[in-house]
């Protein structure tokens, strides 16, 4: 039987929870079934090491390295029309029957490329993001060209419809998958609960790291012992985070940066902070919970699909210092409570492995490619 050649455009290769879904998607598609081609279209990054494991060709559609910051915006925009012209080139090279996009760079792009083409389009949404309404506007038309389009949680499918227009015929949910034996050994015995907080995620405004440590700043204050905090990731806040953590002298907060494989770290976290301020769902929150952490977390977006409040995790409102301080304090007097709340997450989420576990996440994929 003849493949089907499949396509992914990517909007690069940095290490965030959409990257790896992707990665962990593509890694696990039949192959005997698909010819899988990737390309991305802001260039390179870390976690492109991981990809080429896969044995799969990958094309850049714009340079392989941008300038930082504001200057990198700048040369994007001005590279757009020579982007596209290099896409749609690659593609008529390529001539695949679907093309695959996610995030909104790619989707706009790649809508353009496969109208021109006139080639099948599947989308697949991780946000729930107000974006500007130029930009908006043209992911709404390439949502039209869109023959199926896939959110991340039924936060993110609700989101679609409201705000995208999107009818709801064309929407399949599909939550974010992760490899379900490699996190659950990066388990830690109820004898072994210190405990350690930390989090696993780009250190963006966004994802409001900053009341993390404000919190842990007030009790600093009130003379509480701080636990450890490991911070995983890297990203354009890092400098800000850690000039206040040492403005405040909070010495037992770790930044790590970027790593390939959080499995190092991730096996020394007790309790999972993710105070994000939008998450259409949150990978990473998965991957926690796999590795049976107590998950706080925002009350926000797709989290609420994953995190029921003290039965599966604690909600707290993200930008509520107090709130984060509180809970904070809470699990370090009730250590007894703690654990029993992270072991009944760490049940719900192993009664639940068929709609996370990447291997029966990829056949859903499979079905829909087909």
């Amino acid at each position: 039987m003849k493949r089907k050649k499949l396509v992914f455009i990517l909007n690069n290769f940095l290490i965030g929870g959409t990257e790896r879904v992707l990665l962990e998607i593509i890694k696990n598609l039949d192959r005997d079934k698909f010819e899988i081609n990737i390309i991305t279209i802001f260039g390179s990054g870390p976690i492109e090491i991981e990809f080429r494991k896969l044995g799969i060709p990958i094309f850049f559609a714009g340079p392989k390295k941008y300038p930082a910051s504001l200057l990198f915006k700048v040369v994007w925009i001005l590279s757009i029309p020579f982007i596209l012209l290099r896409l749609m080139v690659l593609l008529r090279k390529i001539n695949p029957n679907i093309i695959i996009t996610s995030l909104y760079q790619s989707d706009i792009l790649g809508f353009w490329a496969s109208f021109c083409l006139n080639t099948k389009l599947v989308s697949i949404q991780h946000d729930v993001i107000r974006i500007n309404l130029i930009i908006a506007w043209f992911k709404t038309i390439a949502f039209k060209k869109a023959n199926r389009v896939i959110a991340i949680s039924n936060e993110v499918k609700e989101f679609l419809i409201e705000y995208f227009k999107v009818p709801a015929s064309k929407i399949e949910v599909i939550y974010n998958g992760v490899d379900f034996e490699k996190f659950l050994s990066f388990q830690k015995a109820d004898k072994d609960w210190e405990p350690v907080f930390g989090t696993i995620a780009r250190l963006d405004k966004i994802k409001g790291h900053i009341y993390i440590l404000k919190a842990f700043k007030k009790l600093k204050n009130e003379g509480v012992k701080l636990p450890r905090f490991i911070f995983v990731g890297n990203g354009s806040e890092r400098e800000n985070l850690e000039h206040f953590m040492k403005e405040n002298d909070l010495s037992n907060v770790k930044f790590v940066g970027e790593v390939l494989d959080v499995g190092e770290y991730l096996k020394q976290i007790d309790i999972f902070l993710f105070p994000s301020l939008s998450e259409g769902l949150g990978v990473a929150i998965i991957e926690a919970l796999v590795a049976k952490k107590l998950i706080i977390a925002s009350n926000v977006g797709g989290i609420k699909e994953l995190i029921k409040h003290n039965k599966t995790g604690i909600l707290i409102e993200p930008t509520n210092i107090d709130d984060i301080y509180k809970t904070i304090k809470w699990v370090l007097e009730n250590k007894d409570e703690a654990i029993r709340l992270r072991n009944a997450s760490f049940k719900w989420i192993n009664e639940n492995r068929q709609l996370f576990d990447i291997k029966e996440v990829s056949k859903k994929y499979l079905e829909i490619l087909n």
